[in-house]
């Protein structure tokens, strides 16, 4: 705002607004020029592009000192030029898109935008816009190699995530309010979400590639999620044992350095107490993962089962896991009362790392307080650990989990040490 202050009072606000018109115009208009040079069709360029933003602006401006039909009359007529010439150009040649026509009547609103002063609103529609347009070769190879399945799958999730999801109430219920209808709908849309990225990223990037990414993404949003996908995905792919193994280690070291942000952002004082497990922990994770992926010198398979790739069962299946691990919380606290930290960070790990790691950051207060909380978020760590080693052993092929207890019983052991050296 201080920018906008400053640039107002320095060339005034009609030219700045011009400036910013311009700048949008130029934006969009060299996307359309750089298409028209590649395709030889087109009709509005670096020039026309800008000069629409600017009669848009010039319009709007217009109205605020005359009367709204000039802005109406104005756009209504811009629109029917771009409906004529779109017709007649159509007669006399090949039937032409109208994906230009829509670019400069959005390039005229947008105009109109900068008139009301919304610089910054209007800046980052244009990027937008132009993003869609520049992405019109990645948009037509993907959706040439989309199948109907897979249509009616992003359909499917799309509906779950948008339509359903911000309806469920976002109220508690039950025993200590522990069942939140709204809560649970998020953890079938993130796992939802991670199975529909994941399948999409082993099909178009690789086998490897794509579990890996998906790996790296689900770390920062569940490591228990990426373990409860990846175990039984390696289960029906036994080939990409090694790939899943490596995948549901890298998501668990990604925890780490992802609870140390949040001791950052809640108690800075308690990072210092965090680092070096934190550092410890997360090397055991890396180091083994990134050998099982070097070990195999040549591309896996990409000729792999993909399976369903939005499978909502699977991921209803995970939320009923959560509430069960929920209720096991909860009475297992109530069980053993005010025993000690140590106990609820157990428990309460088997959930989510997240909540404990918030808490404990608060209760932090002075040098004591923050080494046991601390050691008690690592607690909380090792019990998440724990209960996504079950999860791949449960759920994932031989290789699988035998890969991944190798690694996850190295980091519990040493995880353990640590705690027991230090209390």
């Amino acid at each position: 705002m201080q920018t906008e202050a400053y640039l107002d009072e320095m060339i005034g606000p009609y030219m700045l607004g011009v400036l910013v018109s311009l700048a949008i115009g130029l934006i969009l208009g060299l996307e359309r020029e750089y298409h028209k040079l590649r395709d030889e069709q087109g009709f509005a360029g670096i020039r026309t592009f800008p000069m629409v933003t600017v009669l848009g602006y010039v319009l709007g401006n217009l109205t605020d000192r005359f009367t709204p039909w000039l802005l109406i009359v104005g756009f209504g007529s811009f629109i029917l030029f771009l409906s004529i010439r779109h017709v007649i150009k159509t007669a006399v040649q090949t039937p032409l898109g109208i994906t230009t026509n829509l670019a400069l009547i959005t390039t005229f609103v947008l105009g109109i935008m900068v008139s009301e002063e919304l610089y910054r609103d209007s800046v980052a529609t244009a990027v937008i816009v132009v993003t869609l347009l520049s992405l019109k070769t990645t948009f037509r190879s993907l959706i040439q190699n989309i199948t109907s399945a897979e249509l009616f799958a992003f359909i499917k999730f799309v509906i779950i995530a948008l339509l359903i999801l911000p309806f469920l109430p976002d109220q508690t219920y039950g025993a200590n309010n522990l069942l939140n209808p709204f809560e649970i709908g998020s953890i079938v849309v993130i796992v939802s979400f991670l199975n529909f990225i994941g399948y999409f990223l082993v099909k178009f990037v690789g086998s490897r590639k794509g579990i890996l990414l998906t790996a790296i993404l689900g770390g920062l949003i569940s490591s228990t999620a990426v373990a409860w996908n990846y175990a039984s995905k390696s289960r029906k792919n036994p080939e990409l044992s090694r790939e899943y193994s490596a995948g549901i280690i890298i998501a668990s070291a990604i925890m780490f350095p992802r609870l140390a942000l949040l001791v950052l952002i809640f108690n800075t004082a308690v990072l210092t107490y965090l680092v070096a497990p934190v550092v410890i922990l997360t090397l055991i994770c890396l180091i083994p993962a990134i050998l099982f992926i070097k070990k195999d010198s040549e591309e896996a398979a990409t000729e792999i089962t993909l399976g369903n790739p939005l499978n909502i069962l699977n991921a209803l299946g995970f939320a009923l896991t959560y509430v069960i691990i929920l209720f096991a919380v909860y009475y297992g606290n109530d069980y053993f009362g005010e025993s000690g930290l140590y106990y609820s960070a157990l428990i309460a790990g088997l959930a989510d790392t997240t909540a404990i790691t918030i808490s404990m950051a608060n209760f932090a207060s002075d040098a004591e307080s923050m080494s046991l909380a601390a050691l008690v978020i690592i607690a909380a760590t090792l019990s998440n650990t724990l209960i996504k080693l079950f999860i791949t052993m449960a759920r994932g092929s031989k290789n699988t989990a035998m890969l991944v207890s190798y690694i996850f019983g190295a980091l519990i052991v040493v995880g353990g040490l640590y705690i027991l050296i230090l209390s």
